[in-house]
């Protein structure tokens, strides 16, 4: 691995910045991290991040919207941004040379957009076609409607984009109250990978950033314990039946997070793992089926997804259960979590030659550790894992019984139900 530079300095205004030197780059990535998302929003304004998400392109002081998109991209570089449900990140990708444009356009938007009533009205037009763009996608619609389900109305499982009564009901006051009282600097990290000068970058971000200090907004409480449950939302115009199954995980600062990744990819990870062996090359049951683990600050989800025949959707559901419940019962092979490790290992690898991939792990890093993780420690951490971990993280988190079902398409022989898919709540 080349060796790389990592520092971490707490401007006086309470912001983060943290930096990652990298020797024979020629560029940088940039992004802006907001340690707030969807989660800890009041729900009559829920979707109220992913909205000022979108406004912070629509116009500064010193910018109208096409001067923002003009400003990266006639340089060769790249602009752009997510909300997520315990994140907002503002990201960008340049040539070092332009870094100072960059840390310029970033801070322009982060911190001076003007949250124009004209453009709150229009954009509101906007994020409804994208809120009916999600509605329209199965997966994304099951995947919203499991996380309903094992978040059990707790903000997590609420939807990132918002609801189209939350967001017609967001007025030009409530976005930039919002924005005043949660872009606060203790709030903001500043990640910067690539070729540059931790102290050049330092001064950069202390002249250019200048983020409100409105009364700071409360961060949501842990999610309450979880029961599951089957849904099937019955829609004679699909032509595939969703099948999403989802438990409980970890949280990303937990000690066994790598186990669980392990147990993740050798049950449905990649092509070699046992759901795709066995739902799409022995059965021939699914083009598309595969595991998912998400960690959050405080808890954590583990997943499975795949698309199916209507008529054949129990024959696939007991498929997939065969698999849970012979992992709990008998764990996986040595080979396979040997597989498992280097898969692994090779993702994180391959991930430090991206200063964006860089970028991103330094990010969440300082968001859920407050600490950096060299990318030897991490790979060590990868390597350290044992079969045994493996075979009891798959007792712990593998049993059937334990993950709830959210089913959407068509139903022939009738709706799925609790019959179908036996869980601990039945």
């Amino acid at each position: 691995m080349v060796d790389s530079v990592y520092r971490k300095t707490v401007m006086p205004s309470g912001l983060t910045l943290i930096t990652e030197s990298i020797p024979y780059r020629q560029s940088v990535a940039l992004g802006v991290w907001l340690r707030s998302g969807s989660r800890d929003e009041p729900l009559e304004r829920l979707g109220i991040s992913h909205f000022i998400e979108h406004m912070m392109f629509k116009g500064t002081e010193r910018r109208d919207a096409r001067a923002i998109a003009h400003s990266l991209e006639s340089l060769g570089g790249h602009l752009d941004a997510f909300t997520a449900r315990e994140q907002v990140c503002y990201f960008a990708r340049a040539l070092a040379e332009h870094l100072p444009q960059v840390v310029d356009v970033v801070s322009d938007i982060v911190c001076c957009s003007r949250f124009a009533a004209t453009e709150i009205e229009r954009e509101k037009s906007v994020v409804r076609e994208e809120i009916f763009a999600c509605e329209d996608n199965p997966e994304d619609k099951n995947s919203d409607t499991l996380a309903a389900q094992v978040w059990e109305g707790h903000a997590l499982g609420r939807p990132i984009l918002g609801t189209l009564e939350t967001v017609d009901g967001l007025s030009s006051e409530a976005v930039r109250d919002y924005f005043r009282r949660r872009y606060r600097p203790e709030h903001l990290i500043v990640a910067v990978t690539g070729a540059l000068e931790h102290a050049s970058a330092a001064e950069l971000v202390e002249r250019h950033f200048a983020p409100p200090d409105g009364e700071a907004l409360p961060f949501s409480e842990p999610p309450p314990p979880f029961s599951p449950s089957v849904r099937h939302e019955v829609r004679a115009d699909l032509q595939q039946l969703y099948l999403s199954l989802g438990t409980r995980g970890l949280a990303y600062g937990d000690a066994d997070r790598h186990v669980l990744i392990a147990l993740h990819i050798l049950l449905g990870g990649g092509m070699s793992s046992r759901l795709f062996q066995s739902v799409r090359e022995e059965a021939g049951l699914a083009y598309s089926v595969y595991s998912a683990a998400d960690f959050h600050r405080d808890s954590g989800m583990l997943t499975i997804h795949l698309g199916v025949s209507p008529a054949r959707g129990r024959e696939a559901l007991a498929r997939v259960r065969e698999e849970l419940r012979a992992l709990c019962q008998a764990g996986p092979s040595e080979a396979e979590v040997e597989a498992a490790r280097g898969q692994l290992r090779g993702n994180l690898l391959m991930a430090q030659e991206s200063v964006t991939s860089r970028m991103y792990q330094l990010a969440h890093d300082e968001t859920y550790r407050r600490a950096y993780v060299p990318p030897e420690e991490q790979v060590a951490r990868v390597m350290a894992v044992t079969r045994e971990q493996v075979t009891e993280a798959a007792r712990r988190f593998l049993a059937p019984e334990q993950f709830a079902l959210s089913a959407l398409g068509p139903a022939p022989d009738g709706a799925l139900a609790e019959s179908d898919w036996p869980t601990a709540a039945a």
